[in-house]
C-alpha cells in the first residue's frame, strides 16, 4: 500500500464518520435514506479514484515497458552492427550494466574508423578496449593504452587482449588511484607515474573511475591529460545522463579553451567533445 492509498483510506474513513455522526442528528426515516445514499456516493467516489489511479499507473507501466523494449532493440541493433563491422575472432565480453553499452561501443568504433587515431587513451578498460583494438587492427595502424585502477580487472582485460590476439595494439596499465592537487583541491585519479606518452593523444575515452570514488570522479581526466591532446583531439565521456558528468563537461568547457561538446542520446548518455585550436600539443 502506498502513502497515497493510506491518505485516501483515512480521508474516506473520516468522511464516513462525519456522515454517521450527522445521521444521528436526523430523524429516523430521514437518516435511513440519507446516510446509505451518502455512504454509497462516498464509496463510489473512492472506487472511481482508485480506478483512475490504477489506470494511470498501468499506462505509465506500459509506456516504460515499451521504452525499455525499444532500448533493448536499439542495443541489439548496435551490437549486431559491431559484430558485422569488427568481425571478432572470439565472442566479446558482456556489455551494459557496469560495462559500456553497445550503442556507446558503436559510437567509439565509428569515431576510431573515421578519425583514424594514432594513439587512443582510455580511462578504464574492458570490452571497449577490445572494440578500439579491433578497429585499429582494421586500419592497420594505431595503439590503445587503457588505464585501470583495479589490479584484478586490469589482469582480466590483459587476458582478453591476449585471447583475441591484440597484444601488439592494446596495452592495459595498472594505475591505482592516487591523489593530486588541482585548483586548490585534492582529487583521486589514475597514477600516471608509469605512463609514458611519446605522441599526442588523438582520442580520449573516459569511462572511469567509478562515480563512487568521489564527486565529479572523472573531472581530472582533462586537467591531467589536456597538455597531451592533439590540437584536434576528440574526447568521449560515458554516462552523460548523470548530473556529475554534465557538471564535468561544463567545468571542462569553462577551464579549457577551444572545446565544443555534443550530447548523445545513448542508453546511458554520452558527450563527444572536440578540441580545436592552433596550438601544438606539448
Amino acid at each position: 500500500m502506498t502513502k497515497k492509498d493510506g491518505v485516501l483510506i483515512l480521508a474516506a474513513s473520516a468522511l464516513l464518520l462525519v456522515v454517521a455522526l450527522a445521521g444521528r442528528q436526523l430523524s429516523g426515516e430521514v437518516a435511513a435514506v440519507v446516510v446509505p445514499v451518502l455512504c454509497t456516493m462516498l464509496l463510489l467516489a473512492v472506487i472511481f479514484e482508485a480506478y483512475r489511479r490504477l489506470s494511470h499507473e498501468l499506462h505509465e507501466g506500459q509506456q516504460k515497458q515499451a521504452a525499455q523494449q525499444d532500448q533493448d532493440y536499439r542495443q541489439i541493433e548496435s551490437l549486431l552492427s559491431l559484430f558485422f563491422t569488427l568481425k571478432p575472432s572470439l565472442p566479446l565480453p558482456n556489455t551494459r550494466d557496469w560495462a559500456a553499452s553497445p550503442d556507446l561501443l558503436k559510437k567509439i568504433a565509428e569515431t576510431v574508423l573515421s578519425e583514424k587515431p594514432a594513439l587512443v587513451m582510455e580511462a578504464s578498460s574492458g570490452v571497449s578496449t577490445l572494440v578500439i583494438a579491433y578497429c585499429l587492427k582494421q586500419l592497420g595502424a594505431g595503439k590503445v593504452v587503457s588505464l585501470e585502477h583495479d589490479a584484478k580487472y586490469a589482469e582480466i582485460s590483459r587476458q582478453l587482449i591476449r585471447l583475441h590476439g591484440l597484444e601488439d595494439i592494446a596495452t592495459v596499465l595498472h594505475a591505482p588511484l592516487t591523489a593530486f592537487e588541482n585548483r586548490d583541491q585534492t582529487w583521486l585519479w589514475y597514477d600516471t607515474a608509469g605512463l609514458t606518452i611519446e605522441q599526442p593523444i588523438d582520442l580520449l575515452v573516459v569511462d572511469g573511475p567509478p562515480a563512487s570514488v568521489q564527486r565529479l570522479a572523472r573531472y581530472p581526466a582533462l586537467p591531467v591529460l589536456y597538455r597531451h591532446l592533439n590540437r584536434q583531439s576528440t574526447v568521449i565521456l560515458d554516462d552523460g545522463r548523470r548530473a556529475d558528468e554534465k557538471k564535468i563537461v561544463a567545468l571542462w568547457e569553462k577551464e579549457f579553451g577551444h572545446l565544443s561538446s555534443e550530447f548523445l542520446e545513448l542508453e546511458k548518455g554520452a558527450f563527444v567533445i572536440h578540441k580545436h585550436d592552433d596550438a601544438v600539443a606539448a
